[in-house]
Order: C-alpha cells, then structure tokens, then sequence
C-alpha cells in the first residue's frame, strides 16, 4: 500500500514536471530584422530574439532574399549566440490573395523564397513559426471550412512544416528548430474563437507530434481578456508550450487616447502641477511629447495618474505566463511604429517597448531614455 502510494507520488511528480516550463523572456523586432540594434540588447541581455520578416515581399521583388540586410542581422545574431524565434509573415489578405493550393506553381515559388531565406539563416533558428497572426492576414474564405471538411489555412500550415521539415534533413548538420504554429491575435474575442481556422489550428497543433506548441498574441484592452485567451487554448491544447511573441495594452491605450487628462482627482492634480489644461486629451498630451514640449520626467506621472492605467502590467502578464505554462514570451526593445502627430486612432505601439527613442530621443549621457513603464519591471523580471 505505501509503495503504490509512492508510485502515485511520483508520477504526478513526474507529470507536473513535464507539464511545466520557464518562463523565459526575449527581444521582439516584429517583422523588421532590420532594426535590431545590438548595442541596445546587450543593455538587455536576452538569451531569445524573435521576428517574423513579411515573406511575401520577397517574393514581390521588394526585398532581396540573398542579400537582406536584416537577416544578415539575424545571421549576426545567431553567431553571437542569441536564440533565434524566426517564421514569416504571410500578409496574404493585404494583396488579396488566397493562400496557394498544395502542389501549385505558386506554392512552389514561395516555398523556393523560404528555401532561400533558410539557406541564410537556418543554422541559427531555434524556433520556427508557421505563420503570424494568420486569422487577421489571410482572406475569408481560407480560414473557413472548404471541400473535404478542410480549412485552406491549416492546410498551408501542414504544406508549409511538412516543406521546412524536409528543408532541415537535407542540412544533417543544421539542429532541427521546434516547430510553433501560430500566432493567433485576439483569442479572448467571441468571433475568433468561432472561426474555424481558429480552433482547427490549435486543435492540427495539438495533433501533431512534430510541432512543439502553439504562439499567441495578447494586445488587450483588459487583463480579463488575458485568462480568457489562454483558457480558451488550454480547452483545446491542455499541455503543450505556449509562447507569446507579441503582448502590450495596445487596445487600453486606445480606448482611453481620447480621455481628457484631467478626468480623475490625480489627473487634475497632474495637470495642475505641470501647468496644463486638464481638459487636454491623453493623444494631445502625446503629440505635445512628440513635438518636443514635455519633458521626459512627466512620462510615467502622467500615466500614473489615470484611473484606466494598469501600473506593472508586466508583473500582471507573468503571473499569467505562469499559471498558463508560457515558456517564452518576447517584447519590444525599441519604437517601431510611430505618429508625430497622434490622433484618437492613431495607433500606440509607440507607448509598449523599453526605449524610447523616437519620442524623446537621446538623454544628457547621448543614450536612448528608458521607458519607465516597462524596462524596470522587465528587467526585474529578466533576472528571474
């Protein structure tokens, strides 16, 4: 009796530990490779490096696939022992283009575009994505169920991994990446969740052994809408990683851009200590910033001072990635999308990453300021 209680002990030992992983933070550049600036990752020392360059502009001739200079940033990167979260982009639905049958011309050409891209960089991915928000960049029709019960989207995911796949055995010598479909955008929302390229690519992920997990996307306008996202994964994928490339309170910022500063006690205390019209708007106060007229120290007041804020939100989303069994999640470093002039729609990536360079440019010592929002608590976060 007590040995089988033992035996008991330890296999849900030995499952809790198969079923957990750590929770690693990275770098993400999005879907410009370009813009990684090495002198500012090593202020930030990640081991994981994640971008998802937009594939079908190399086919369009926009880019040169044998002389890119932002994947020889990624080839710089992987030599200098950084690991490397790499896929494609394939903005399809903004060409109005449906994805290519299986064995088409078309599919050929673009798989000899990854072929191309892989021969460069290949050695020194650790993770390959199969795709990246795939049910907001693919047309209607592909991600709804077709003849044979099958949805277009899911099909191109299998074409695409089994492709790579084949790619990495002519390369002995390459390790083969894990394999991550993805990433899916807005899985808290009622209407992706019944989409059915949706739910039939979490549950093709959850079916193939060859495929680690699955990537999601968390741009919120509630950190309600986090559990909400990974409860629905986790109803079809119980176990698998999760990773999260891309997460900010991206629709928060915006809902409120149009908010006057003043709306709460410690806005209008705000404004009252800076000298400033509390009916100002949170987007006209931004492009004040943008022009050079409001000095870095109001940056976190003015946020703090806003009922709708959510202060250490960074420390919020890690819980999540904890309890959720999140293995890597990756966050911008620099700005990337930007608005000198910043409207009610204007959009607010600007405001998510740990340097902001373009909205205050360089600091007395000729260095990027800190974004005092996120970088001390993903540093803190870091070290653990």
């Amino acid at each position: 009796m007590k040995v089988n209680k033992i035996f008991t002990v330890l296999f849900f030992f030995g499952l809790s530990i198969k079923c957990a992983y750590s929770q690693e933070l990275g770098l993400n550049f999005n879907h410009n490779p370009e813009n990684i600036d090495f002198k500012y990752v090593e202020k930030i020392k990640p081991k994981w490096i994640r971008t998802t360059p937009r594939i079908l502009d190399y086919a369009d001739g926009l880019l040169n696939p044998d002389t890119d200079p932002g994947i020889q940033k990624l080839v710089d990167a992987g030599k200098q022992g950084y690991q490397i979260a790499f896929g494609f982009r394939w903005d399809f639905k903004n060409r109005n283009l449906a994805m290519p049958e299986p064995g088409a011309e078309r599919e050929a050409f673009y798989f000899k575009i990854v072929d191309k891209i892989l021969e460069r960089v290949g050695p020194y991915v650790d993770i390959f994505t199969l795709g990246n928000e795939p049910n907001l960049e693919s047309i209607e029709s592909d991600l709804q169920y077709s003849e044979g019960n099958k949805v277009p989207l899911v099909v191109f995911t299998e074409q695409l991994l089994n492709h790579v796949t084949e790619f990495y055995k002519k390369h002995p010598d390459w390790k083969m990446p894990q394999f991550y479909t993805g990433s899916l955008p807005a899985l808290f929302e009622k209407k992706e969740q019944n989409t059915p390229g949706v739910y039939e690519l979490i549950k093709f992920t959850q079916q193939r052994d060859d495929i680690e997990g699955l990537a999601i996307h968390l741009h919120i306008r509630d950190t309600i809408q986090i559990e909400q996202a990974f409860n629905f994964v986790r109803n079809i994928m119980p176990e698998k990683p999760i990773i999260v490339p891309e997460f900010s309170l991206f629709r928060l910022y915006n809902r409120n851009f149009g908010n006057k500063i003043g709306a709460s006690l410690k806005g209008r205390e705000f404004a009252k200590k800076y000298r400033l019209d509390p009916n100002l708007k949170i987007h006209e106060w931004l492009t004040l910033v943008h022009a050079g007229k409001v000095p870095y120290r109001q940056w976190e007041e003015l946020f703090l001072s806003q009922e709708w804020y959510v202060p250490g939100y960074l420390k919020t989303y890690y819980r999540y990635f904890k309890k959720y069994n999140v293995s890597l999640a990756t966050y911008p470093l620099l700005q990337q999308g930007f608005a000198k002039i910043v409207t009610e729609k204007s959009a607010s990536w600007f405001l998510n990453p740990l340097f902001l360079q373009k909205s205050f440019g360089l600091n007395n010592k000729g260095e990027y300021y800190v974004n005092p929002l996120s970088y001390p608590d993903y540093i803190e976060l870091m070290k653990k």
